[in-house]
């Protein structure tokens, strides 16, 4: 296993008059027995974002395993070769080490908190911070965004006009990995969703908080639902940054149980921002260029994976790729089918869905977050979406589409 060099950042925004201290970690491979150029400055960057009630530590794990395959590819010199230069994922405001740094803020005001903000801080890490270093101007951004956080992800490009978000290339795609995204304001119901949904909606409030120590806290998760299911790096990176002291009561959550039973409450809703902005983008893919048309669905009879593809020398404005658990347990396949519906104009350069995974799979299987990362920045690469070359997927033979109008996508991993 990779083991990587972290260092911190702290920065400050102000997305609605009030300031805000955000988190943020730059992951790279240690130097340490790799055979990597310590100084490389080129290839992709990643921004990493989480979902309710997790904290940026979550993805360290997945980023070791994708550090992991890019050494394999270098030793086995496999083509396209592919470099990712450093990975940066940022708390939440009131999540992680944020909630301590924002402490005083949320205590006094605490639904003063909005996805807004959270969709500011990559923005300001992006285009002000990274932006400002000429090392990062032949970069590639891709933010990764992760359940809630998809939404936030989404909302990153309404601070730009959509011509500068393609002449510029603020960001080289975005992937949704189990987006927690309302395919219409109908599902703002609660009745609409499944009885995991509801069940934690309801009991999250409720949920125990205080232990005497973390030793303690880590071994009463290990024996409950869901943290026993969690790969055992991030119940670890969870107790230990999740975590504070409190001099009252030994250890409590970071994100209280408030802040977390808000986001449930005010979530689907506050996704809609996300669905009318993910509309946009969907519809300005479809029509750069005058290029309105797409091919039916290919696919790789081997591998069962199916691509849409646009005609001509089309180029989306962003290349949106969607990731879902093939397991339907915290959102039913209805949400994900109309989310994904071409019908509604929503057509993504991708989407797949990871066997045996559930809406958690960055907590419970961080390889298979990282391969189904790693398979779609091999094959934009492959491609040229992440080379800045048009976007053609020459090595995929034309077959007879399939699913739902072809539309899409699907890979099964």
């Amino acid at each position: 296993m990779v083991a990587l060099e972290v260092s911190s950042l702290t920065f400050e925004t102000h997305t609605t008059g009030l300031s805000l201290l955000n988190s943020a970690k730059c992951y790279r491979p240690s130097r340490v027995g790799s055979t990597r150029d310590p100084q490389v400055n080129q290839g992709l960057v990643l921004m990493m974002a989480h979902g309710t009630g997790y904290h940026k530590e979550h993805w360290e794990p997945t980023i070791e395993h994708l550090f992991d395959y890019e050494s394999e590819q270098q030793v086995a010199k496999i083509p396209p070769t592919l470099t990712i230069r450093e990975c940066w994922a940022i708390d939440v405001q009131n999540h992680g080490e944020a909630a301590v740094l924002n402490e005083q803020v949320t205590r006094e005001i605490p639904d003063a908190w909005s996805i807004w903000d959270y969709a500011d801080a990559f923005v300001t890490l992006r285009r002000d911070i990274l932006g400002s270093n000429p090392s990062y101007r032949n970069n590639k951004f891709v933010l990764v965004a992760h359940s809630a956080s998809a939404t936030a992800a989404i909302l990153t490009t309404t601070f730009f006009p959509l011509p500068v978000l393609q002449s510029q290339a603020i960001f080289h795609s975005l992937i949704l990995i189990e987006p927690a995204i309302a395919p219409n304001p109908a599902f703002i119901d609660p009745a609409r969703h499944t009885p995991l949904y509801r069940s934690i909606s309801r009991l999250i409030a409720k949920r125990k908080d205080t232990w005497t120590s973390k030793e303690e806290a880590r071994a009463w998760m290990a024996e409950k639902m869901p943290w026993g299911m969690w790969d055992e790096r991030v119940l670890k990176v969870y107790v230990e940054f999740g975590l504070g002291y409190a001099a009252d009561k030994g250890v409590t959550l970071r994100c209280t149980r408030r802040t977390e039973a808000l986001a449930y409450e005010r979530g689907i809703r506050q996704s809609l921002p996300g669905l009318w902005q993910l509309n946009l983008l969907c519809s300005a893919n479809a029509h750069v260029g005058d290029k309105t048309a797409t091919s039916k669905s290919t696919s790789e009879s081997e591998s069962g994976r199916t691509a849409s593809k646009p005609v001509g020398s089309h180029k989306p404005i962003i290349p949106i790729h969607i990731v879902w658990g093939e397991v339907d347990d915290l959102f039913s396949r209805e949400i994900k089918d109309g989310l994904e519906d071409p019908e509604q104009g929503r057509v993504f350069t991708s989407v797949r869905r990871v066997e045996d995974v559930g809406h958690m799979m960055v907590q419970t299987s961080p390889q298979a977050t990282a391969k189904v990362l790693w398979d779609i920045f091999r094959e934009s690469s492959a491609s040229g979406a992440l080379s800045g070359d048009d976007f053609e997927d020459s090595h995929l033979k034309t077959q007879k589409p399939e699913g739902r109008d072809g539309a899409q996508r699907r890979s099964r991993l």
